[in-house]
């Protein structure tokens, strides 16, 4: 039965039933009530029943519609998949799937770029913090250059500073090259007994640089099994100074070359306790580390050459004259202040013209340097040696009489008077003549000292040629 039939067929029936129970409700109320009543009596329940007709179509409609809905979109028709769907919906699924591995591999790609990124990213900082600190370690020892002049002080700066920048160091040594010597000796250490490895000079050969360098010193080298390689190129006496000093517990070593006009001048190591506590990147940073404190000490290297060309004469080590002056000048003004004897005194170099003109000027010169080294290894620190003149020299000695002063001397002389050096074949004397003068026994007027002190000189020399004509007549036989 179709939609419209229905809803005729229950219009019907709802009058039907309507009209019915009217009826019988007019019926049963007729026995007491009037005609006019019993028509109102009907209005209002035909309206009542009107009312629920209405209400009931409605809710009729909307209960057909949600029935006609359902069949609607719940009734699909079933279709049995033949052989050409299932392989195309397997495609799509293999698809599917290889879509799925390719975004897992960009992902993980992704995420191994971004871990890279980040490695750079701390390598930066931690090379912009090693820049920064070297920069401000360079700045320290620049100032300790210009005020204090002191050499193991800045020694222990830059030893400190390259520990605090390699991350897994906690000791190190700073070993500075002696050219008299030819070995390398120890300056600063941390975490050492500095006492203990003074006692140690090493060779090239004998150093951490060395060993691994494979002819290559321009660079740091790794090195492991500290306390092995100690024992393979060491002596014993070495060794025990190096166990003393709390060296052989060390498992790794960096050792960097600080190098000046291609010379290593001096080798940086930094060392730890731990296996393994040292890579590539740690050598990278004590190399740009070394390199940057390399151009640091050959500025304060030219620095100490400019204040010692001012001070010193570059031949003899002696103080040069205008220097002496100065230290004299603040020298007399203590001294008169506070009454301290001292005395001058003027020495001359008995020979000398002729071994130049004989023996040629390089003869002359080691004449001058081994005299000077002499007159120093026989004063004290407090004593001041100068060179005034091509071989006149001048020596202040404080705070001594003029007794103790000609005492001094004599044995000063007496320790130089037979000294000979071999040149060319011929056997030359380093002979001088020497006069004191002392104040304030005979002037407090350094001017005056000066001409008492060379008179006395050469009077002494005199002398000296009447009692020695064989030496010239040795030298002159040429």
């Amino acid at each position: 039965m179709n939609r419209p039939n229905l809803r005729k067929t229950n219009a019907i029936l709802m009058i039907a039933f309507v009209t019915a129970l009217m009826t019988l409700s007019i019926s049963w109320l007729g026995k007491s009530i009037h005609f006019a009543d019993s028509f109102v009596v009907y209005l209002v329940l035909f309206t009542c029943f009107t009312w629920i007709y209405l209400v009931h179509g409605k809710l009729l409609n909307i209960v057909t519609r949600s029935i006609n809905n359902i069949e609607k979109y719940s009734v699909i028709p079933f279709e049995k998949p033949n052989e050409k769907h299932l392989n195309s919906l397997f495609k799509k699924f293999k698809i599917l799937n290889q879509l799925s591995q390719d975004y897992d591999e960009r992902f993980r790609d992704a995420l191994q770029k971004q871990a890279q990124i980040q490695d750079q990213l701390s390598k930066l900082e931690r090379s912009n913090f090693i820049k920064s600190h070297t920069l401000d370690t360079i700045l320290k020892v620049s100032h300790l250059f210009v005020d204090l002049n002191n050499s193991k002080d800045y020694y222990s700066i830059i030893l400190s500073s390259a520990i605090d920048v390699i991350a897994n160091a906690s000791k190190g040594s700073f070993l500075l090259y002696n050219s008299a010597s030819e070995r390398y000796e120890f300056q600063a250490c941390v975490g050492y007994d500095l006492s203990e490895l003074q006692k140690v000079t090493l060779s090239f050969e004998e150093t951490f640089l060395y060993k691994n360098a494979q002819g290559d010193y321009n660079e740091p080298k790794l090195i492991k099994n500290v306390r092995e390689f100690d024992f393979e190129l060491l002596d014993i006496e070495s060794n025990q100074a190096i166990e003393k000093a709390g060296g052989l517990i060390i498992k790794e070593a960096l050792s960097s070359p600080i190098i000046i006009d291609n010379q290593v001048i001096a080798i940086l190591n930094v060392d730890s306790e731990n296996d393994d506590a040292f890579d590539e990147n740690d050598k990278q940073l004590i190399h740009f580390f070394s390199s940057q404190i390399a151009l640091a000490l050959k500025n304060k290297y030219l620095v100490d050459e400019t204040v010692n060309m001012s001070k010193f004469d570059k031949l003899t080590g002696a103080f040069n004259r205008n220097y002496f002056e100065k230290v004299f000048s603040a020298h007399r003004d203590y001294s008169l202040e506070n009454m301290e004897a001292y005395a001058l005194v003027l020495c001359d170099l008995n020979y000398l013209k002729i071994i130049n003109d004989t023996y040629g000027h390089n003869a002359g010169d080691l004449i001058l340097k081994v005299f000077s080294q002499s007159i120093l290894e026989h004063i004290r620190d407090t004593d001041v040696f100068s060179r005034i003149g091509g071989d006149e020299f001048v020596i202040l000695l404080r705070n001594i009489s003029r007794e103790h002063a000609e005492e001094k001397m004599s044995r000063v002389y007496q320790s130089i008077e037979h000294l000979t050096l071999e040149h060319g074949g011929y056997e030359l004397p380093v002979s001088f003549s020497y006069g004191i003068s002392a104040s304030p026994d005979d002037s407090m007027i350094y001017d005056i000292l000066i001409k008492i002190a060379d008179i006395r000189m050469y009077k002494f020399k005199e002398k000296y040629k009447q009692e020695h004509p064989e030496i010239i007549e040795r030298l002159i036989t040429f």
